[in-house]
């Protein structure tokens, strides 16, 4: 017997694969929990069903709070048709995508956690290489729906365009040959489409969109609502079905072609973020109890150890976005704002990566290596190679600026604080074009994210949604005093300058007589910051007709 169609019920009112948003204020929890247990209540009266039913895994490696795999298990246990899991390996998407070396290493330690967390469940994963088999995403998730007799394939959705393109082309192929498509919003708290000002419309500037957002969790106890946990298979799957599994079940350690990691970059890796929900919740829960009360202070000082080290985590869908809300409410006694300063700034930290997403998916431009703001677009960026290999190798004369590439290339991974200082230094004190940098990031960081990292260097630029004012240019010598006074993150980094003392570790080119800061083989500074303050502000103020 067919089943009937979960088409109504498993849209989550967020945006369309077309990219039209649906102006509905609905949490992916609540849709998540409504098409399990409807599922659950449509099924039961069917009987034993022929067939399996597919959950295609994406930026979404865990089991907890997995609306996919929730409204999955609870159909297929009312049904008695096993669940079987799948997750595609295509480098050459990812590479297309400036996908990091670090940041594919991640996703595959994490998949093997996976699929040991699936086989818990009874669940088979089954992993296929798009390099191998010569079709796209979309033939190769219809092809596998075909080979395990697959009546509904599930997933999460993601925002990104070319994806959104995917997964339509996907649901196409799928209902074309019979096969039901769910699909569901995972990766924001509140629905992108769903926080809009009283004319209907998205927000463009954070503060605003932060206060509607509040209110909408909070009358809503979004925060609260999870998807059903998954329900482990009750019956094995069909010998067809076990055969292709059995076949595809290797999850690759390492990958080829322009994805390699070197040994000791994968070592220092696996040492600074293992792999695994556990491994995620555990950072989660001792970030709350030990560091989130001054994390007010301690973010912007990168030799401390005060932020969550979760981006990583949250990035490649280890944990959730409402995971950390839910957690940080508790902590702070259910208090969004006010409560402990350190709590509710972390808080409104998280609530920025909804924003990010909701314009992502507002604005397509910037996903399309546009600037947010269309006037911004004339600015006559310069493209110095050496300047740039100079800002991307570390070699910019300005110790904390070079401080933090040098950990970015080190680690794959760079503080926040030093991510500002390090975009608004190329963009505004180099003048070099801001998307070179966006993509040297994604490039290189664990933690890699379209959305946020776009919206952070847009923000830096000055060509972003609600970003720096323009005039706004950190000084990258006060920016050091502020924020690493005693010198202690720049001697860890630049160690040729860690026997240097006072202000001179800060400013070694201003402090040091010339012969004795030659002997630091150190370079001088590239750029002077006044000169590149007048020429950006000029240059701006010219491009966008403000002279």
């Amino acid at each position: 017997m067919t089943a009937p169609s979960l088409i109504a019920l498993k849209r989550a009112p967020s945006p369309t694969n077309d990219g039209t948003a649906v102006k509905r204020p609905r949490t992916v929890a609540a849709v998540a929990g409504l098409a399990s247990a409807a599922a659950a209540a449509l099924f039961s009266s069917l009987g034993p069903a022929a067939g399996t039913s597919l959950v295609w895994f994406k930026a979404d490696l865990r089991i907890k709070d997995n609306p996919a795999l929730s409204a999955a298990t609870a159909a297929a246990a009312a049904t008695s048709r096993p669940v079987i899991a799948l997750f595609l390996v295509n480098v050459g998407e990812w590479l297309g995508h400036d996908m990091a070396p670090i940041r594919a290493d991640f996703l595959l330690r994490n998949l093997a956690c996976l699929k040991k967390s699936l086989a818990a469940l009874n669940i088979r994963l089954i992993v296929r290489n798009i390099e191998e088999n010569g079709l796209d995403s979309s033939e190769t998730v219809a092809e596998v729906a075909r080979a395990v007799d697959a009546r509904t394939v599930y997933w999460n959705r993601e925002f990104e365009v070319d994806e959104r393109k995917r997964d339509k082309k996907t649901e196409t192929i799928l209902k074309a040959a019979g096969v039901e498509v769910a699909h569901f919003q995972d990766q924001c708290v509140m629905d992108p489409g769903s926080v809009l000002t009283k004319e209907g419309k998205p927000y463009k500037v954070f503060t605003k969109f932060k206060y509607t957002w509040i209110t909408l969790v909070v009358r809503n106890r979004v925060h609260a609502q999870f998807p059903p946990a998954p329900v482990a298979n009750s019956v094995e799957l069909p010998a067809a079905a076990t055969a292709y599994a059995d076949a595809h079940s290797d999850c690759p350690t390492k990958l080829d072609t322009g994805l390699q990691l070197d040994e000791a970059k994968a070592k220092a890796a696996r040492e600074m973020f293992p792999a695994g929900e556990d491994e995620a919740h555990a950072r989660l829960t001792h970030f709350l109890t030990d560091k989130a009360r001054k994390y007010d202070s301690a973010r912007d000082l990168p030799a401390s150890d005060g932020t969550s080290s979760l981006s990583p985590y949250l990035s490649s869908g280890i944990i959730t976005s409402r995971q950390c809300i839910s957690a940080a409410l508790k902590a702070n006694n259910n208090k969004m704002e006010g409560g402990t300063e350190g709590l509710s700034k972390w808080i409104s930290e998280v609530i920025w990566r909804d924003f990010y997403r909701h314009i992502l998916v507002e604005f397509p431009r910037v996903s399309k290596n546009r600037a947010f703001k269309s006037e911004t677009e004339n600015i006559p960026w310069l493209y110095d190679d050496e300047a740039f290999a100079a800002w991307s190798e570390g070699r910019t004369g300005y110790p904390f600026v070079d401080a933090g590439m040098r950990q970015l290339n080190s680690l794959g991974w760079m503080h926040n604080r030093l991510r500002m200082v390090t975009a608004m230094f190329l963009a505004k004190n180099l003048f070099l074009d801001w998307k070179m940098g966006e993509r040297y990031f994604m490039r290189h960081l664990i933690d890699g994210d379209l959305a946020n990292n776009n919206g952070g260097w847009q923000w830096c630029a000055g060509t972003g949604v609600d970003c720096a004012p323009y005039f706004r240019i950190f000084n990258p010598l006060s920016q050091s005093t502020k924020c690493d006074p005693k010198g202690d993150y720049i001697r860890r980094w630049v160690p040729e300058l860690a026997k240097l003392k006072g202000k001179a570790i800060h400013d070694p080119y201003g402090e040091l007589p010339k012969a004795e800061f030659l002997k630091l083989g150190y370079p001088a500074p590239i750029v002077d910051h006044k000169f590149a303050r007048d020429r950006f502000l000029t240059a701006f103020k010219l491009a966008v007709k403000k002279l």
